[in-house]
């Protein structure tokens, strides 16, 4: 009995030596696994998703949509505020810039249709009435000031235009300008008021 006794026991501790030979190495392995391989990929992930959280958007890109249809440059750098506010100006200017256009259509009509001496023989009052008489419509405004307006509307598009080009190139400039520290300090002493301003980029 001692000896069968003692075989198991023997038995039973190559067993147990199998066991914790089998289980730490596996664990090694485990552990060498999470540090070469889990680690850095989630290492990897999260710079990765820092970086696509704050995404680029390239400058020329926000002023080519700009150029192609005002306010597109806003959305394209997630300034949709900033793009209705563009996309309404312009249209409004557009607007504005037709409908003179079209009544100074009705002034040239009916200077045509009376001739420039005749046309200029009249005062403003007698030129409103030739354009009702000759188109039907009734002019409430200076027979010069329809070709002024169209004219002043025109160049506020053309600016609204230029100023959405450069709004949307300089927003995606300043994408990442959450990033930085931006402090602003004033102090009060005998020479006056010392204001100042301290960026720092991260």
């Amino acid at each position: 009995m001692k000896i069968t006794y003692d075989i198991k026991f023997y038995k039973s501790q190559i067993g147990l030596w199998r066991f914790l030979k089998r289980t730490l190495f596996n664990k090694f392995k485990i552990t060498l696994f999470i540090i070469l391989v889990i680690v850095p990929a989630f290492t990897l992930g999260s710079t990765l998703s820092k970086k696509d959280s704050v995404s680029f958007k390239s400058p020329k890109g926000a002023l080519l949509r700009s150029a192609i249809i005002p306010g597109w440059g806003q959305l394209y750098v997630n300034k949709p505020v900033k793009s209705v506010l563009f996309i309404s100006a312009e249209a409004f200017v557009i607007y504005k810039a037709v409908y003179y256009n079209k009544i100074y259509g009705y002034v040239k009509e009916t200077k045509d249709a009376l001739g420039i001496e005749v046309w200029g023989e009249l005062d403003e009052k007698g030129k409103r009435e030739k354009v009702k008489d000759t188109t039907g419509y009734d002019l409430k405004i200076n027979t010069w000031r329809t070709r002024e307006k169209r004219n002043k509307y025109c160049w506020w598009g053309f600016g609204i235009y230029l100023m959405g080009m450069l709004d949307a190139y300089v927003d995606a400039h300043l994408m990442d300008f959450s990033n930085k520290n931006v402090e602003f300090e004033s102090f009060l002493n005998q020479q006056g008021v010392t204001i100042v301003l301290s960026i720092s980029i991260r």
